[in-house]
């Protein structure tokens, strides 16, 4: 806002220029002209910053700049071309910065300086645009508005790059920087898609910690999340870039094996029970930590998201059902 504060009133200050010195204003007008260019885009910096609510002040100031604007509608006599761009401009930047309810106060703050000042003037109208006003107004047309749409660009990328980084975080445990249930659920609906179109097998590995409630009981919560980081790490390692490893929820994990037969789905399956096995966050080896796994590939007769996951979520009830510690494989 300040380097378009200073831009806009750079540019403003010429055309209203010219037209005070064809009018023949008072030279204390052209001096508050000066300062209004020159002087208030810092002390609007300095007010936003030094505030409390720092975007509050910033709106009061967008609103300021209107009611200025409004003031020298008035005193150039309503200039026709120089008043149209300048009201425009201002009212365009107050919808662009605030939305309606800014541009509203913008609206009744140009009017309100505009009635009092064109009062105190004699209403006074000036129809003829010299060429001189005309060139001095072309840049303010030009220039500011090429600046505005570059700042909108700017912020356009700026706020894509911020949606993504959301996001990216909303589909992410904030705990284990692994894929939550949301964006698994959204894998395995593309996988269950593609499977329609194309021949391939793929899995679904359903991983529980056996007893990890005895382990936030015995040894606290730090333990455990230092152990479901740990198992986490593990799943990472164990699976390829085009696999999504994913926490359910509490101690379950959930990997989607793309192009993976059942076979193959049980193999990685012992790579992660044998890496868990020598896992060694807990203080001691009263309680070892072991995995119970169940494996689902996927049926044609499987329609959607939660018939998948029922299938592997009853394979590992299964395993635990056998005495945990071990792989179920549909």
């Amino acid at each position: 806002m300040y380097l378009m504060r200073i831009l806009g009133t750079f540019l403003c200050f010429f055309p209203i220029l010219s037209v005070l010195d064809e009018l023949d204003r008072p030279l204390w007008l052209r001096a508050l002209l000066a300062i209004n260019a020159f002087v208030w885009p810092t002390v609007a910096w300095l007010r936003a910053r030094n505030a409390r609510a720092p975007l509050v002040a910033e709106h009061q100031n967008l609103v300021i700049d209107a009611g200025a604007g409004g003031f020298w509608i008035a005193i150039i006599a309503l200039n026709p071309l120089p008043s149209v761009v300048i009201a425009t401009i201002l009212l365009a930047d107050r919808l662009a910065a605030g939305g309606v309810v800014l541009m509203r106060k913008a609206v009744a703050a140009m009017l309100c300086t505009f009635a009092i000042a064109w009062l105190c003037t004699g209403m006074e109208i000036r129809t003829g645009v010299s060429q001189r006003t005309m060139f001095a107004t072309l840049p303010l047309i030009a220039i500011y508005l090429l600046a505005l749409c570059v700042l909108t660009d700017i912020l356009a990328v700026k706020l894509r790059r911020k949606s993504h980084e959301l996001e990216r975080i909303a589909m992410k445990d904030p705990l284990l920087d692994i894929a939550n249930r949301r964006l698994l659920e959204k894998h395995i609906a593309w996988e269950l898609s593609r499977l329609q179109n194309a021949c391939g097998d793929s899995a679904l590995v359903f991983i529980d910690l056996d007893n990890f409630k005895d382990v936030n009981d015995r040894y606290g919560h730090k333990v455990g999340d230092a152990m479901l980081e740990t198992v986490s790490q593990i799943l990472h390692v164990a699976t390829r870039s085009t696999d999504t490893p994913a926490r359910l929820g509490g101690d379950e994990f959930v990997i989607l094996l793309p192009d993976t037969s059942r076979d193959e789905a049980v193999m990685i399956a012992h790579r992660i029970m044998e890496a868990t096995a020598v896992i060694t966050a807990l203080p001691d080896s009263e309680l070892s930590p072991t995995l119970s796994i169940g494996v689902a590939c996927a049926r044609p007769d499987m329609e959607d998201v939660a018939a998948w996951l029922k299938a592997a979520d009853d394979a590992l009830y299964e395993a635990k059902r056998r005495g945990k510690n071990q792989i179920f494989a549909h």
